[in-house]
């Protein structure tokens, strides 16, 4: 083959692949990826929601022991709203940059997803990509830490549609 040739078959061959890729859009039907821990942003290949987000992370206690749990709940804040994925991580408000903190089980509807980070098991995400109106999960805090806990959370309402980082109320660990 020729160089002429060549160089033609691997445009042709590049293009085709271009094209056949060009979407871009990656969703994650059975949870979030690794690479979607430090920004949170799912990889789905569009620019997350800019409004306010339709769901919230609620916490059942503001206020909690060292070393105890806390459940969190992830919900539409109003209306008939179901979201298909999500992942949510707690941070050391003083130090977000420091990475996830905590451990999270007793996911009702999802998993847990090891994050770079201290601990494993230290995000929760989805299973499916199922419309789901309700997740409880639980958050245990570091042993010995003392200090205010934000979570956050991805919301995913469809591949193209969601937000990210999801600010909580503040949870004190004392």
């Amino acid at each position: 083959m020729s160089a002429s040739n060549m160089f033609k078959y691997v445009c042709l061959s590049l293009g085709l692949y271009l094209a056949l890729s060009a979407n871009g859009i990656q969703g994650a039907p059975n949870g979030a990826p690794r690479l979607a821990c430090g920004d949170m942003v799912p990889q789905h290949g569009v620019d997350p929601q800019t409004s306010a987000s339709p769901f919230v992370t609620t916490p059942a206690s503001t206020s909690i022991a060292q070393g105890s749990s806390v459940t969190l709940t992830l919900a539409p804040i109003s209306g008939p709203n179901t979201f298909k994925g999500y992942l949510v991580i707690g941070f050391d408000n003083a130090n977000q940059a420091g990475g996830p903190i905590g451990t999270f089980s007793a996911i009702s509807d999802g998993q847990t997803l090891d994050c770079p980070g201290v601990n494993v098991m230290n995000a929760a995400t989805h299973v499916n990509n199922a419309n789901k109106t309700s997740v409880t999960v639980d958050w245990t805090a570091p042993a010995g830490f003392v200090g205010t806990v934000l979570f956050k959370t991805t919301y995913v309402e469809e591949v193209a549609t969601f937000w990210v980082a999801t600010p909580a109320s503040l949870v004190t660990v004392a």
